[in-house]
């Protein structure tokens, strides 16, 4: 057993430490990161303005709540490309050396980039009249949304690099040394914003003589099939728990390499599924990002909650009821790493066999109670760690049924660890009754 986990090791610490070592995934990772608040308001609000409870709906409607609960959605999910493309490449500069004020402009030069590759003009039909309507210097609010996401990771990514090769290689507006250095450091950023906008105008112009018609539409609809083909099958979701819980095996924060990964793949198919619910439609995806916490990794990685209700309802080892009072505040907050290092789940082959099942048949029977219609779609509110349990799934789902699934779920979770709990805690106790009579 010994020689096999070392085998394992000598292959997923490595990957782990590419995965981790990546400057792209690092930059992805760290504007998502630093947008989380833009995308909980938005989040938040839309749930309060679409929360499905006839009685609730009629009163917000009624006073006028409605309405106003709806306005930070349009300026926040609907607009979350703007937000991320400064906001990873801002992240993206700061891995890459930048200092502070390099980083802004990095993210200020990706930003306008951004913007100069986005066509103007709208058309649409008015509603009362069914005449055609042309607003020429209008930005259609779909290059600003969700559809925009691929789109402003790329240029979040790319265009840091451009800046950076302007600064390694010195090409900056020279001023004096009389003038002020915040003044001088603003000047410096001319000559790279200069090519790098006149890039953007290149690239925006390339684009439209295909039948996309502009950059956005263009690399939207190229990764969006193969992109939402993986993100829509159940074992992708499958693999990423794997191999997140595999590395918190060997003490390796597995969180952190698999959520960059789904932060490519299932930010958007969030995203969409939370407009959907806010304009009252259909909602297009079945699993996306809040199924993290919500049915696979349920109180923590390993789905740990069901290892500390355990320990709460059969502990009978004093070592055991002792880490109780730790792991299940814990536990119920999502925060697994007092059971992870305190049971422990590291390096303890006893445990490796419901660490790794428990968040794969609570994923599997989540996924098959949406797919067979009995609990609806996540509405694409974020879970975020430390989100107690049953309040995790009612901001997942925003329904009854989704809470009462997580609580299923949590039996399931508690049903795969107790054998091999039981196994441990009779060790346990086993070595305190030797003692004693010692």
């Amino acid at each position: 057993m010994d020689g096999f986990i070392e085998k394992i090791q000598n292959i997923l610490v490595p990957f782990s430490q590419k995965v981790n070592n990546s400057k792209i995934l690092k930059g992805i990772s760290g504007g998502f990161s630093a947008m989380l608040p833009v995308v909980m308001v938005g989040a938040i609000f839309t749930l309060l303005a679409s929360l499905n409870i006839g009685p609730y709906q009629d009163f917000i409607t009624s006073v006028g709540l409605k309405k106003i609960f709806s306005i930070p959605a349009d300026y926040t999910t609907n607009m979350i490309s703007l937000y991320a493309v400064f906001l990873i490449a801002k992240a993206e500069a700061s891995v890459l050396g930048m200092d502070e004020r390099d980083s802004l402009s990095s993210g200020i030069i990706a930003l306008m980039a951004f913007l100069i590759m986005i066509p103007l003009g709208v058309s649409g039909t008015d509603a009362d009249t069914g005449v055609v309507v042309n607003v020429a210097s209008a930005v259609n609010m779909t290059f600003l949304g969700s559809a925009g996401l691929f789109t402003a990771m790329i240029v979040g990514i790319l265009f840091p690099y451009l800046h950076n090769f302007f600064i390694k290689n010195n090409i900056s507006f020279k001023m004096p040394d009389s003038v002020p250095p915040m003044i001088s450091k603003s000047f410096s950023a001319l000559i790279p914003a200069l090519a790098l906008a006149a890039l953007a105008v290149v690239l925006r112009m390339l684009a439209g003589m295909t039948s996309y018609g502009s950059v956005t539409m263009l690399i939207y609809g190229l990764l969006k099939a193969p992109l939402t083909a993986m993100a829509a099958s159940p074992l992708t979701f499958m693999l990423l728990l794997l191999i997140c819980n595999v590395l918190w095996f060997f003490g390796i924060h597995g969180g952190m390499v698999a959520t960059s990964i789904m932060s490519v793949l299932y930010t958007e198919l969030t995203l969409e599924n939370l407009a959907a619910y806010g304009a009252g439609q259909a909602l297009p995806n079945i699993i996306i990002q809040p199924a993290w916490f919500a049915m696979g990794n349920i109180g923590g990685s390993g789905c740990a909650i069901g290892l500390c209700l355990c320990l709460a309802l059969f502990s009978r080892s004093e070592r055991y009821k002792a880490l109780n009072k730790i792991s299940l505040p814990s536990g119920i907050c999502g925060i697994s790493e007092p059971m992870v290092f305190g049971f422990p789940l590291v390096l303890n082959p006893i445990m490796l066999i419901p660490m790794l099942v428990a968040p794969l048949v609570t994923f599997l029977l989540g996924y098959a109670a949406m797919a067979a219609g009995l609990v609806p779609y996540m509405v694409g509110v974020n879970v975020s760690t430390g989100t107690p349990v049953l309040l995790s799934a009612f901001a997942a789902w925003a329904d009854w049924r989704g809470i009462l699934l997580q609580a299923v779920l949590i039996c399931a979770a508690v049903a795969v660890y107790y054998p091999f709990f039981r196994a441990a805690d009779n060790q346990a106790l086993a070595e305190e009754q030797a003692s004693a009579a010692e």
